[in-house]
């Protein structure tokens, strides 16, 4: 859940209502990739469009990797193929609705949900459609898998399974729905034949995957206050799995971590609407305020608490390559110690000015910053064998190294 009044708004759905949709952006705006960021320990190995994006929405689109493979999305339908070395297309389609949710891919499938409620299943080899099948409500959180259904959480509350090979649902699961609510879902992650997830009320259900049923659930949050806003309880944020552990967070509530049949390990303060990281024996979490909290991931005891980003409205943190990276809303990423939580780094990702020559202008104009731009994001990083995925609000995805010399 966000802090700020202006994010809030646009990151709560009320009765089904939602922010109003902007005006379209140019697909085809030319950037300056020329950044220098050399004496930030970090390295931009490329950097192109896909699509416009998801600007001012709060639309939290994931990036997908299988292999060397690149698997993208932007709001307005376009849906990618790159390759993970170099971001070159291999292909891309265009659907005719926008998408609410980042692609997920599970063999040769690929799965993506458009905002008036379709479920498509396309092939990753090529982006021809296998198949699509109607939802109860629109997705904003990828589908989950196992090796034979996929599994999708809607914003009506329901947890739906659908065959990979025909798309014919298997079974629906309801949960009852709060008035107001965070704009946004866990995904759906399947452990030891349970389909787990976090779910608005506050609860984390665990759902049998062959029948549909709830095997068990656990409140990490107890909604309070005078107000629907101070009653929100949302778990967001998709849960992380480690030895048959499960670790999950819940605005105004708790971060705990779960056995397999429900039972509670550890639990702690924390508020939270994104998913927990895990990296050197800890467990990482973003709070709503925007600091960054360390739990030890045996016990739950807090190991360190970096407060200094307050009030940036940061994304869910990522562990890479021994550090913590975590991104903002005005474009700037930043680096942490996973020992300590020091920052050692912050880059903006906002390109330099373009040069532009406009007739019968002197110098002094030629120089135009880009405007109207959302170089914040929202989206998830993602680390992987060649870097750090960052895809911004304005349709610009980018590999990011850390130089051997900040290693």
């Amino acid at each position: 859940m966000l802090i700020r009044a202006s994010l809030l708004a646009a990151a709560v759905l009320l009765a089904g209502c939602s922010s109003s949709p902007e005006q379209p952006q140019d697909d085809s705006t030319v950037i300056d990739t020329s950044v220098d960021v050399g004496s930030n320990g970090l390295s931009v190995e490329w950097r192109t469009r896909v699509g416009q994006g998801v600007g001012s929405h709060y639309t939290r689109i994931a990036p997908a990797v299988v292999d060397d493979k690149l698997y993208i999305a932007s709001r307005n339908g376009r849906i990618a193929q790159l390759e993970l070395a170099s971001g070159d297309t291999d292909w891309s389609i265009t659907l005719d609705d926008d998408i609410g949710a980042g692609v997920a891919v599970q063999g040769q499938y690929l799965i993506v949900a458009t905002r008036n409620g379709v479920l498509h299943c396309l092939d990753r080899n090529n982006g021809e459609e296998i198949w699509q099948a109607p939802l109860s409500s629109e997705a904003v959180s990828p589908a989950g898998f196992d090796s034979s259904k996929a599994y999708v959480h809607t914003i009506d509350g329901r947890i739906s399974a659908f065959d990979l090979a025909t798309g014919a649902q298997r079974w629906s699961y309801e949960t009852a729905m709060p008035i107001l609510s965070v704009r946004g879902t866990a995904s759906p992650v399947v452990v030891g034949g349970v389909v787990v997830t976090g779910l608005a009320n506050g609860k984390v259900v665990a759902i049998d995957a062959r029948l549909g049923v709830p095997s068990w659930e656990k409140r990490l949050a107890t909604p309070e206050g005078r107000s629907e806003l101070e009653r929100l309880v949302d778990s967001d944020g998709t849960v992380q799995v480690d030895n048959q552990l499960i670790y999950a967070a819940s605005y105004h509530g708790k971060m705990a971590a779960l056995s397999a049949s429900g039972e509670t390990r550890w639990e702690q303060d924390a508020s939270s609407y994104t998913s927990p990281a895990m990296a050197l024996g800890n467990l990482y979490l973003t709070l709503d305020d925007s600091s960054v909290q360390a739990f030890d991931v045996y016990s739950g005891n807090p190991v360190w608490t970096q407060k200094s980003l307050q009030g940036k409205q940061l994304g869910a943190v990522e562990a890479w390559d021994g550090k913590l990276a975590v991104v903002d809303s005005d474009g700037y990423i930043y680096l942490l110690s996973q020992i300590d939580g020091e920052i050692t780094s912050r880059l903006s990702l906002v390109p330099n000015a373009l040069h532009v020559s406009y007739p019968n202008q002197s110098e002094a104009t030629r120089w135009r910053r880009l405007r109207g731009q959302h170089f914040g994001a929202y989206s998830p990083l993602k680390a992987t064998a060649e870097g750090l995925l960052v895809f911004t609000n304005n349709g610009d995805i980018m590999l990011l190294t850390q130089d051997d010399t900040d290693s």
